[in-house]
């Protein structure tokens, strides 16, 4: 019985009282104390709170003694009902919160990383960035485009249209190599979605050798990295690290120099 108690929400001493009233009948607390085999302190508090659950009842006995008197066992019924009630009115209570717990598991989140060998994996990682919903902030070396192996130019241009036709717009800090200048020279993608900085190699050498890209956007990072020996592509999905980077772009982008536009050539007129 104590453990039938126990599954219904009684703790194990207010189950001990239970059954020892229902055992001896109207008692005072020493009595019912020592059947349960507990302390007197522990005894009250638990006829206290059996009191409040409907189940035990106060008389004045003998001599104007307090005696306590377990109710009808039918009774634990009706607490095993309220407990139903109160837990459904919780239930309730906790669905119209759950937003508010969203909202400080989204902050809290924990950064998530996919990681990709090879060029065709690197490629896969980088087409996830074409999901973007907000602009995306790139660090680009455009050495490896060059690369003959990796026949990454004419997928580079594809990537570029795409990117145009999903009007995402982007912010790119392109490192000045020939291969960059090279780009800009023939580059046919939307500049109302693309603004291009020159950022020069020696005022970063620790990234002069980049060999790929790194875009910031959402809550995510990419990096797809075209370097010998093993091309990789990593997805990082951090709001604080995406926000760290974020706001390190930012400060690059006001010492970078802007790429000049050159005019479209005029038709001749026939």
């Amino acid at each position: 019985m104590l453990d039938i108690l126990k599954s219904i929400g009684f703790e194990e001493t207010e189950a001990k009282v239970y059954i020892a009233l229902l055992q001896l009948g109207p008692s005072g607390a020493s009595a019912i104390a020592r059947k349960a085999g507990i302390g007197h302190t522990l005894c009250y508090h638990a006829l206290d709170k059996l009191g409040w659950f409907g189940l035990v009842n106060r008389s004045s006995g003998q001599k104007k003694r307090i005696q306590f008197v377990a109710k009808d066992p039918k009774h634990l019924k009706h607490f095993v009902k309220s407990k139903i009630n109160s837990w459904e009115r919780k239930e309730k209570e906790l669905e119209s919160q759950l937003p508010d717990f969203y909202s400080l598991y989204s902050t809290a989140e924990k950064p998530s990383v996919r990681f990709q060998e090879g060029v065709e994996g690197a490629k896969s990682i980088y087409w996830e960035t074409l999901e973007a919903k907000s602009e995306i902030l790139s660090v680009l070396d455009l050495q490896a485009w060059y690369t003959p192996e990796f026949n990454l130019y004419k997928w580079g241009k594809e990537y570029t249209r795409e990117r145009s036709k999903k009007k995402i717009c982007e912010r790119v800090l392109v490192l000045d190599t020939p291969e960059g200048r090279d780009w800009m020279k023939n580059y046919l993608g939307s500049y109302k979605y693309t603004n291009y900085r020159w950022i020069k190699p020696e005022q970063v050498p620790t990234i002069k050798d980049l060999g790929g890209e790194i875009n910031i956007y959402d809550n995510k990072v990419m990096m797809a990295l075209f370097k010998k020996p093993i091309p990789f592509g990593l997805m990082i999905e951090s709001t604080a690290l995406s926000n760290i980077l974020k706001a390190i772009f930012e400060l690059a982008w006001l010492s970078a120099v802007p790429v000049v536009k050159k005019p479209l050539a005029k038709r001749k007129k026939k």
